[in-house]
């Protein structure tokens, strides 16, 4: 049974265990998301989330009925840890949006950073071109001029509609498809990563041919 918002205010039971996990579970909230996101939020942000995810355990509060609370803790640790991933996911996407210029990618802040976090900083970056660079190349033409005409040049509906010989009225809607396309082949390329990632490990654990009767160094035997 899934409840809805105004059904758990009129549900005294639902209400207290809501209530009880907030007040009991604030900073273990805080913790989840924290883990996730880490200093990408501020106080008010990393409450909004907070504040989300008891919006959605509301939905499902019902399956918490019957768990202790020890077990309720668990189940919204794993609901923030999710909020969080989401949140993650949302920024990730408009990042490879709003990052179409490249140029976006070559200022670094060194001052304030030891040389590991500088490293650790240009990588991702690094990445994340790359990631981008796949993204458009699976683009047809039409998005991706859309998007480089809306993210990189900052044209407005109409300008673009103008260049690219589209009605005004629907440009926003063809740039919706593209963003939509977009987001869908980041998410493609973070799938082919992960695969890439699984078949190397697997690799990695196959001995070479012709070497059985061998013993690995170190081995006992």
């Amino acid at each position: 049974m899934s409840y809805k918002r105004d059904d758990v205010l009129d549900d005294e039971e639902a209400k207290r265990i809501i209530t009880e996990l907030y007040e009991k579970g604030h900073g273990m909230a805080a913790y989840a998301i924290g883990q996730v996101l880490g200093n990408q939020l501020s106080g008010d942000e990393r409450e909004d989330l907070i504040q989300e995810g008891f919006l959605r355990m509301v939905i499902h509060v019902e399956s918490l009925r019957d768990k202790t609370l020890g077990q309720r803790l668990s189940y919204m640790y794993s609901a923030m840890r999710s909020v969080a991933i989401d949140e993650g996911r949302r920024r990730t996407k408009n990042k490879i949006l709003h990052s179409i210029d490249s140029d976006d990618y070559t200022e670094l802040p060194s001052d304030e950073l030891t040389p590991e976090e500088r490293f650790m900083r240009a990588a991702q970056i690094e990445e994340d071109r790359r990631r981008l660079h796949a993204v458009l190349a699976k683009l047809e033409a039409r998005d991706l001029s859309l998007l480089i005409e809306k993210y990189k040049n900052g044209l407005s509906d109409k300008e673009i509609g103008l260049k690219l010989g589209i009605k005004t009225g629907n440009v926003r809607v063809y740039m919706a498809r593209a963003r939509r396309k977009a987001a869908q082949y980041y998410e493609e390329v973070l799938d082919e990563e992960r695969s890439g990632r699984a078949g190397r490990k697997t690799d990695s654990k196959k001995r070479p041919e012709g070497l059985s009767g061998i013993s690995d160094p170190g081995s006992p035997v």
